[in-house]
């Protein structure tokens, strides 16, 4: 029997699933070895660009542990042959982060992710 390629919604599923959990190595598996991140700059990504799987996964390690985990809401996912952009609400402990993800998933692997993040606002009690 011929290997079927996993549907690229699955994969940007299991990625949203993997940070909910802080699952890193459920994330990693999602990982192209030579992935690229692009996001904002900061302390973690002076350029706004991490690159290698290995990098990618501590870096979201770090910020799952310093931001208390992750609780992302994913909006309607638009497909577009092997991309994929969505809407994301980024719960945090007291504030929600606004943010659009662009992935690039090639063979069942995200190859390139796009994040842009922000504005945040803070969660009504």
């Amino acid at each position: 029997m011929a290997k079927t390629e996993t549907p690229i919604t699955d994969v940007v599923e299991t990625y949203v699933k993997a940070v909910r959990a802080g699952d890193l190595t459920l994330l990693r598996s999602v990982c192209a070895d030579d992935m690229e991140l692009v996001m904002r700059r900061s302390d973690d990504a002076p350029t706004g660009r991490l690159h290698g799987a290995e990098a990618i996964v501590a870096f979201y390690g770090k910020l799952l542990k310093d931001r208390g985990g992750a609780d992302p809401h994913p909006g309607p996912l638009l497909v577009v042959g092997d991309r994929v952009a969505v809407e994301i609400q980024a719960h945090h402990g007291t504030y929600i982060d606004e943010v659009a993800d662009f992935f690039t998933i090639r063979n069942g692997k995200i190859v390139r992710l796009a994040v842009y993040s922000g504005p945040y606002r803070d969660k009504k009690p």
